[in-house]
């Protein structure tokens, strides 16, 4: 297991590293709050988008936004036992801390 974990998590870092090239701007992230329950919500608008950038889940709803869908690049990179523990655990991002995408 701790190979596939070590697999889905390198993938996970490239997928959201296309982030990089995107400009993430104050309406992706009110828009990305408004899909989120109430607490969470006020949490994460009390920590302001520069705090957010690096959240994976805010980094996945900006890359889907604009077309790069996280299971179409996971699908090739990852081996089919890797992907099978991925898909069967909510598509999780391996070993990734919560806030540890580096933008």
């Amino acid at each position: 297991m701790p190979d596939l974990l070590a697999e889905i998590t390198a993938a996970a870092r490239a997928y959201y590293a296309q982030a990089n090239a995107l400009p993430l701007t104050a309406t992706d992230f009110l828009s990305w709050l408004d899909e989120l329950p109430a607490a969470r919500r006020a949490g994460l608008l009390a920590r302001g988008l520069i705090a957010s950038r690096a959240e994976p889940h805010f980094l996945r709803y900006c890359l889907e936004c604009r077309g790069y869908t996280m299971r179409a690049f996971m699908a090739p990179r990852l081996s089919v036992p890797a992907y099978g523990l991925w898909a069967a655990h909510g598509e999780f991002d391996g070993d990734l801390p919560p806030h540890g995408i580096a933008r």
